[in-house]
C-alpha cells in the first residue's frame, strides 16, 4: 500500500521541481552601466620645508573630487639675514706712500709753491704721521693724500690747501701749534738783528708754509720747533733766535 502512494506521489514532486527551474528568472542588477569603485581612503603627509601637507579622503560617487578631499596649506616663511658690510672706500686709489702723494701733488697743485721739486716733497713729508687710507682730517699723510687725490680731479683751489704741509685748518690736529702764537713770541724775543722778518705779516706769510708738528718739538722742520725756541729766546735770544727763525740754523730743518 505504502508503496502504491509513493509512485503515485512521485511524479507530482517531480513537476512541482520543474517548475522552479523554469524561464521566469529574475536577474538584479544596475542598468546605469556604472561600476561603483570601492571606497579608498589616502593619506600622504609630506612634510619639508615650506611644503603643503594634503590628506584625501575620496568617497564611492566621485573618486576625485569627493567631499572627503581636505587641503591644508601650510604657510612659508622665509627669512634672509644680509651681513651689513662697511666698505671704506677712498677716492686716492693708490699706496699710502710719499712717493704717491708727492707724484700727484706736483702735478695737481701746480699753482701752489709749496716744494721746490720731488726731494723736498719727499723729505717733507716724511716728517708726517702716516694715518690710514681713509683719513679726510687730521695730521697724517692718509688725509694729505686723500686730499690731493680729490684735488686732481675735482678742485685744486680748495682741496691742495688741504694736503699742503700745513693742511690749511684741515689735515691738521686742533691742538697743533700756531702761526699766530709763533710770530708774537719771535717778535717779542727776536728784535734788532735777530729778527729776519720784514713784518710780522711776513712772519704768518713764511710761517703758512711749514708743517705745523707738535708742541713738544725742539727739533725739524715745524712750527712746533720754531714756537719752542722763540719762547726760550727769552732767556738766550743769541742762541735760540736763529733756531726760531725761517732758516732753522740747522736745529729747526728736517732731520
Amino acid at each position: 500500500m505504502r508503496k502504491a502512494a509513493w509512485i503515485f506521489i512521485s511524479p507530482l514532486i517531480l513537476g512541482l521541481v520543474a517548475c522552479g527551474d523554469s524561464g521566469n528568472t529574475t536577474t538584479e542588477s544596475t542598468t546605469d552601466g556604472t561600476t561603483q569603485p570601492a571606497t579608498t581612503d589616502a593619506t600622504t603627509d609630506t612634510t619639508t620645508d615650506g611644503t603643503t601637507t594634503t590628506t584625501t579622503g575620496t568617497d564611492t560617487e566621485n573618486p576625485t573630487t569627493g567631499p572627503g578631499t581636505t587641503t591644508t596649506t601650510s604657510p612659508t616663511t622665509t627669512t634672509s639675514t644680509t651681513d651689513d658690510t662697511t666698505t671704506d672706500t677712498t677716492t686716492n686709489g693708490g699706496e699710502l706712500t710719499c712717493e704717491a702723494y708727492c707724484g700727484i701733488y706736483l702735478d695737481a697743485c701746480t699753482d701752489f709753491a709749496e716744494y721746490d721739486n720731488m726731494q723736498a716733497c719727499l723729505d717733507q713729508c716724511g716728517q708726517w704721521p702716516v694715518g690710514t687710507p681713509a683719513d679726510t682730517a687730521g695730521d697724517t699723510l692718509g688725509c694729505r693724500l686723500y686730499h690731493v687725490t680729490v684735488a686732481s680731479t675735482v678742485d685744486a683751489n680748495e682741496h691742495c690747501p688741504h694736503a699742503s704741509p700745513n693742511g690749511a685748518g684741515v689735515c691738521v690736529d686742533a691742538g697743533a701749534p700756531t702761526c699766530d702764537d709763533y710770530c708774537t713770541d719771535y717778535f717779542a724775543n727776536c728784535t734788532a738783528d735777530l729778527n729776519l722778518y720784514n713784518d710780522e705779516a711776513d712772519c704768518l706769510d713764511q710761517c703758512s708754509h711749514w708743517y705745523p708738528g707738535t708742541s713738544a718739538d725742539t727739533a725739524g722742520d715745524t712750527v712746533g720747533c720754531r714756537l719752542y725756541h722763540a719762547g726760550v729766546a727769552a732767556t738766550d735770544d743769541e742762541t735760540h733766535c736763529p733756531h726760531a727763525g725761517p732758516g732753522g740754523a740747522g736745529v729747526c730743518v728736517i732731520q
